[in-house]
């Protein structure tokens, strides 16, 4: 594992997000572009990502995820991630592709798996999503 990564990893554990975000901004900013360094800047941007969605920013957030995706269509936490914010935003649509996305990369994944069913019983009934309920 990269050492300048894990240092932003270990922020995050501890609880220091503030200055884990502006290093996770820092090493895509630096290392952007690098294949060497492609899982690295993967995960980079999907923790920076969650650190947008815990600040409520939610556009910015998605695009880190979708950033985190092209790099490595494979990522199943990104789409998942993804999908979540979908739905919060009443997207049920999109949300019910990146989830499905994440159970068929992913099979074993629970979470993907709770939730893409909520989004269809949602997709079903026509349900409205209301901020104010934690569904997810």
């Amino acid at each position: 594992m990269d050492p300048e990564f894990e240092h932003c990893r270990n922020l995050c554990s501890i609880g220091q997000v503030d200055e884990a975000f502006e290093l996770y901004t820092k090493f895509i900013e630096e290392h952007c572009g690098e294949q060497a360094r492609v899982n690295s800047l993967v995960e980079a941007y999907n923790n920076r990502g969650q650190i947008k969605y815990l600040r409520v920013d939610f556009d910015g957030a998605v695009e880190d995820y979708t950033k985190a995706i092209e790099l490595d269509k494979t990522f199943a936490v990104a789409y998942y991630n993804r999908g979540q914010i979908h739905y919060r935003l009443g997207r049920f649509k999109l949300a019910e592709v990146d989830l499905q996305q994440a159970l068929d990369l992913k099979p074993d994944f629970e979470d993907a798996l709770l939730n893409l069913n909520q989004v269809r019983r949602d997709l079903q009934t026509g349900y409205q999503f209301n901020v104010t309920e934690n569904r997810f």
